[in-house]
């Protein structure tokens, strides 16, 4: 699996190899793994890893391709049992972290177990080939009773019927209530009326900076785009540069998206349709707002280079960022430039209209075959224990959803904890991407096509029209 340079700990699903398997294909995954637990089956049927998504159009699978089915692929964290033996009831969960964010997850999941002794988990951190996965273990009755997930894969997974939606009076029962969380992203647990997740987090984009470089030529924190590119121009000298794009050089990636759909947004740009049947951002102020990136990029990385520990040395002037990075580039023992390290709001084209994109890792109760009372009762349990926990989450680099655990956070003593204010204070104006069955593919396109107009593969122009042209298709179905 190929992550994301220099920032990312937590394993990007494989968004570009976007085969779809037939009923048949997907309980081949089964087929061979009989007799062993759910996970085991899952893990010694994994697929290859994505092809490199380094250069940009990455190649993606055609169709028919059953690369997935061939050889096993690790997973980065080992699934790991916790509660007892005993316990009277046994759920299984899975998520899509690994490093850090899973190492943290799976310390939420023990203590949760040791407070809990009547729930067992079995949890699995950092799946790869998650999607198809979770898709092959609907279709083979073997789904966990629990998943963590963006909020983006809501659509894509209902229109495929791996989520069952979850009911008002279960979500009363449980002590989950939506004035509890932020209403934002609360609002985005929901798709066609029903309500499919509980979120954990919020995570968006602000701008990460050198205090030192800024100061050292005398400049103050940009809070506008223009300000910005002036900052970048000055700074971009010697052996610094200025600022690199957030996924450049990963390709057909869904995470390249996050930025491009933030800088549209605050050119009063949408992805797609309001009726979802069509790409909306190949206009005027979608070209320019490509160009507006370009000319940052231009100006802050030239040639384009790999960025992937030069924030941490102090090379690296600004560049725009995810919360994750908090444990990497705020912590002296990781990164010798850390103390020079901050974090600010996004800069905007307009201070008056301010947007910024947004996500969130979001609790689902995978479709159940034989649906056990008990057992989704402890899941929800669990889902609500996390999330009076989610504090502790925090210390992975996020913003708790959870309005109390988001205080507790932000207002404790521990300094890096303190940095993710910046991401925070933007929650005002976060811009969720719009709920549909058909994002998981629409993404890709449209970073491997931006990719190539700022790598200069191609015009800007030519860019958008490719990444319309495909996108239609896609949504033409």
């Amino acid at each position: 699996m190929c992550a994301p340079p220099m920032f990312v700990k937590e394993v990007i699903v494989d968004s570009q190899r976007r085969t779809n398997l037939s009923r048949r294909q997907m309980l081949r995954l089964f087929a061979t793994t009989a007799g062993v637990t759910a996970a085991g089956a899952i893990l010694a049927a994994c697929g290859n890893p994505p092809e490199d998504a380094g250069t940009a159009g990455g190649a993606t699978a055609a169709a028919g391709d059953n690369s997935l089915l061939n050889a096993p692929t690790a997973t980065p964290i080992a699934p790991q049992s916790f509660g007892s033996s005993s316990a009277k009831t046994k759920i299984r969960f899975w998520t899509i972290l690994s490093s850090v964010d899973g190492t943290v997850m799976n310390n939420l999941v023990r203590k949760f177990c040791e407070e809990n002794p009547d729930i067992a988990v079995e949890s699995l951190q950092g799946l790869t080939d998650f999607n198809q996965k979770l898709q092959a273990s609907t279709i083979s009755n073997t789904a966990p009773e629990v998943a963590l997930i963006r909020h983006t894969y809501i659509g894509p997974f209902v229109d495929k019927n791996m989520l069952g939606p979850i009911e008002a009076s279960e979500l009363t029962s449980a002590g989950i209530n939506a004035e509890d969380y932020d209403p934002t992203v609360w609002k985005f647990t929901q798709y066609k009326d029903k309500q499919y997740t509980v979120p954990l987090d919020i995570h968006c984009m602000a701008m990460v900076y050198n205090k030192k470089i800024l100061a050292d030529n005398n400049l103050q924190v940009p809070t506008t785009l223009d300000e910005w590119t002036k900052v970048v121009e000055t700074v971009t000298k010697g052996d610094v540069l200025g600022y690199n794009t957030f996924g450049i050089g990963s390709g057909a990636a869904e995470y390249m998206t996050w930025y491009i759909f933030a800088i549209w947004q605050q050119f009063g740009v949408s992805m797609i349709s309001e009726d979802g049947t069509k790409a909306a951002f190949n206009t005027p102020e979608g070209v320019a707002a490509i160009k507006w990136m370009k000319e940052i990029q231009s100006k802050g990385n030239p040639k384009n280079v790999s960025t992937a520990d030069l924030g941490r040395t102090g090379k690296l002037a600004t560049w725009p960022d995810g919360p994750w990075i908090s444990t990497l580039y705020f912590d002296p023992s990781q990164a010798e430039s850390a103390n020079d390290m901050d974090a600010a709001p996004l800069p905007q084209k307009d201070l008056n209209k301010k947007a910024v994109w947004g996500q969130s890792h979001q609790f689902a109760l995978p479709r159940q075959a034989n649906p056990d009372p008990e057992k989704r009762a402890a899941a929800l349990k669990f889902i609500l224990w996390m999330s009076e926990h989610s504090a502790d989450w925090a210390k992975a680099g996020q913003v708790p959803a959870r309005n109390s655990a988001r205080d507790e956070a932000l207002n404790g003593s521990d300094p890096i904890l303190q940095k993710l204010k910046a991401w925070a204070s933007e929650l005002p104006y976060v811009s969720f991407m719009p709920a549909h069955p058909m994002l998981l593919e629409v993404m890709p396109r449209i970073a491997a096509n931006v990719e190539g107009a700022l790598l200069d593969q191609w015009s800007i122009e030519e860019g958008l029209k490719k990444a319309e042209d495909e996108v239609n298709q896609i949504l033409a179905g």
